[in-house]
């Protein structure tokens, strides 16, 4: 028996996100409006999930408040380059660095996103089609 399965004809659906952005244009900085199309998860943003497990997990084993500022710390860190990895898995294959993350997000806005990217994820694995 013989299968094919051609993934160019598969219906791929994103998760479409809207920022006000700049940019340097001859020499001036102008002000325009980004869009990403953020895929469904791939194997990087679920490596870059577990290893945010990790580091929560750190958390209850930490006993000063010393360690567990140390760990909040890192925390945060790990969220904002997840952030970054998951934008990254974006439908023009553009690299989006940890940096321009944290000047556009708050941590409220990425909990927020967060859970509407989850969302979008189970919708997209429980979606028949």
């Amino acid at each position: 028996m013989n299968f094919q399965i051609n993934f160019q004809k598969a219906k791929r659906n994103y998760m479409t996100l809207t920022f006000d952005d700049e940019r340097e244009v001859d020499g001036k900085i102008e002000e325009y409006v980004r869009v990403i199309c953020v895929g469904m998860p791939k194997k990087r943003v679920f490596t870059a999930l577990m290893d945010m497990q990790d580091v929560i997990n750190k958390r209850g084993a930490a006993q000063t408040e010393t360690e567990k500022n140390e760990v909040n710390r890192e925390i945060i860190d790990e969220l904002y380059v997840l952030m970054a990895e998951v934008l990254s898995n974006n439908l023009k294959r553009e690299k989006i660095t940890v940096e321009w993350v944290e000047e556009q997000f708050t941590t409220k806005e990425i909990k927020d996103f967060f859970e509407q990217y989850i969302k979008f994820a189970n919708g997209e694995v429980s979606n028949p089609n």
